[in-house]
């Protein structure tokens, strides 16, 4: 009796297992037609929630694009930086009103402005910080990564093959321009047009070589030009404007240095210079 009892519970076990298994695997499968499906794509919950913030569509788009440059892709990213900015001009001035003694003043309206002003800007000055950052990054790299487009045209690779090796193969040393060139790729696998895909990467990496770099390709793909002439032409003009900027910087220098020498050079010198005949006029009128 106990064999026979103990059977069933095994045989209702095994039956039990793949049905469970049967149901998730069509279960998975209803999920994945209904997030691909047309008609019955649900709107995204940020974007829904982000109609409901004070914000208009201009500062939408230019934050959006703020934290594509600052290396952030989450299609929630906007949703949160505008609700840190808000929530950070209400907490800021709170917590003055809070920690401060004493009634109503000018100075605690002043305060608490600032406060405001303060904290709501703070995490989008970091955001451009961060963005300057990466800019400044990729485009120490870009030389380096045009003379591998040129070897990969040499050899006769399309231009999406282009980026998408390149973007592979300076990982290593340029994760934020890799970065930039692989989504560029993604772009382009999804179907979108390869003047508007490279026009946004442009846009996000937002320096002048890779502006260049856009406009050659567009011309290249749109006119036929020969791919190997345009970036080899593009390799030796980007590496001039390098040269060109490093110059200017370096012509900067002196007009910078100025304010630091004059600061901690020439007021100790005037010091050292006037104070012994200071101390002694000061003596002698106190004599007389």
């Amino acid at each position: 009796m106990i064999i026979v009892l103990v059977g069933i519970v095994i045989a209702f076990s095994i039956i039990l297992f793949f049905a469970l298994e049967q149901w998730h695997k069509s279960h998975q499968l209803n999920q994945r037609i209904a997030q691909y499906s047309q008609f019955k794509k649900q709107p995204f919950q940020w974007q829904s929630l982000l109609q409901v913030l004070p914000v208009t569509d201009k500062d939408r788009q230019e934050l959006g694009l703020l934290l594509l440059r600052a290396g952030f892709r989450q299609p929630e990213a906007i949703f949160i930086l505008i609700a840190l900015k808000l929530l950070s001009l209400i907490i800021f001035p709170t917590l003055i009103l809070l920690f401060h003694e004493g009634g109503f003043s000018l100075s605690l309206l002043t305060k608490c402005t600032l406060a405001g002003l303060i904290g709501s800007m703070g995490a989008e000055w970091w955001l451009k910080i961060r963005a300057n950052h990466n800019r400044e990054k990729m485009r120490a790299a870009t030389p380096d990564a045009v003379d591998l487009m040129v070897i990969c045209a040499e050899s006769g690779l399309h231009l999406d093959n282009i980026l998408q090796r390149v973007g592979e193969e300076i990982s290593d040393w340029s994760a934020q321009l890799s970065e930039e060139l692989l989504f560029t790729c993604a772009q382009l696998a999804m179907g979108l047009a390869r003047p508007d895909a490279l026009n946004n990467l442009a846009k996000r990496i937002d320096t002048e070589e890779f502006n260049h770099l856009v406009s050659a390709l567009i011309q290249s793909d749109r006119y036929g030009t020969p791919l190997v002439k345009t970036l080899k032409e593009l390799a030796q003009d980007i590496r001039r404007i390098r040269t060109l900027t490093t110059e200017e910087r370096i012509g900067k220098v002196p007009a910078m240095m100025s304010l630091p020498l004059m600061i901690f050079v020439l007021f100790p010198l005037v010091i050292l210079l006037a104070g012994p005949s200071m101390v002694s006029l000061i003596r002698s009128l106190q004599g007389m």
